[in-house]
């Protein structure tokens, strides 16, 4: 019976190292006896490789943000010179449209001036009609000097008015 029972111990101790030994590689799980040099390297080289992919996405993700900040920051530079451009644009299509009232206001004006010049030539061509019928030579001669600086201010306004 000694045999039996030390037979027995021996299966018992034998279920109980088979029981620690385990399927798995994991010395976490595995127990006192699954431990495996092979297995642990192989993790480690998993857990590297994770490691350095991760890095790469990493480096690869960094990159991308300092390029993307890049092209904001020269974007933002074009902005900035495009609104300057309009800027100055603006200021000069004001100029200009101020300008163009300006001469509009100067035309107005010229026309106006040259309607009124008309008018005098009109009175001028009319007075020299009623000239040529006075029969008095001297007061025709005062009459025709009259006409004839009326005329030469007429010429002088329509000269001035000619070079606006």
């Amino acid at each position: 019976m000694k045999t039996f029972s030390s037979l027995l111990c021996c299966l018992c101790v034998a279920a109980v190292l088979s029981g620690c030994a385990g399927q798995t590689t994991d010395p976490r799980q595995g127990g006192l006896f699954s431990y495996n040099p092979d297995a642990y390297q192989q993790r480690l080289r998993d857990r590297q490789d994770n490691l350095s992919s991760a890095e790469q996405a990493n480096q690869s993700a960094q990159a991308q943000t300092d390029a993307l900040q890049s092209e904001q920051s020269s974007r933002l530079q074009e902005k900035a010179a495009l609104e300057k451009q309009l800027k100055k644009l603006s200021a000069s299509v004001a100029s200009l449209e101020k300008g163009i009232k300006t001469k509009q206001a100067q035309t107005a004006a010229q026309k106006k001036e040259q309607q009124r010049i008309l008018a005098e030539i009109n009175t001028l061509k009319n007075s020299a009609r009623t000239a040529d019928d006075i029969a008095d030579p001297e007061e025709k001669r005062l009459e025709l000097q009259r006409l004839q600086s009326k005329r030469d201010k007429l010429e002088k306004e329509a000269a001035n008015l000619m070079r606006l």
